[in-house]
């Protein structure tokens, strides 16, 4: 059974494995909790409005781009990374 949120979570974790990051290092930097993304990665729980909001301003990541999948509200450089390296789904 596919998960709830599991297309929010590919995009998320797409990003997170561009930057290569760890999951601690990303959060951080977004002023999130560790425990808090990897539950969004999980694809069980939804981004939260003050977290897709975090990670827009820390990381360019537009809110069409998190919840709907919305590759046109990329920044350039993220379009070109997202054609060059696509989301696993």
């Amino acid at each position: 059974m596919e998960k709830p949120y599991a297309d929010q979570a590919s995009r998320i974790l797409w990003h997170r494995t561009l930057l290569q990051y760890t999951q601690d290092e990303y959060a951080k930097r977004a002023g999130l909790k560790r425990a808090a993304l990897n539950n969004y990665e999980s694809g069980d729980f939804q981004v939260g409005l003050a977290a897709a909001r975090a990670l827009r301003k820390t990381y360019g990541l537009s809110l069409d781009f998190i919840y709907e999948g919305e590759v046109e509200a990329l920044p350039m450089n993220l379009r070109k990374a997202l054609l060059d390296k696509p989301i696993d789904s």
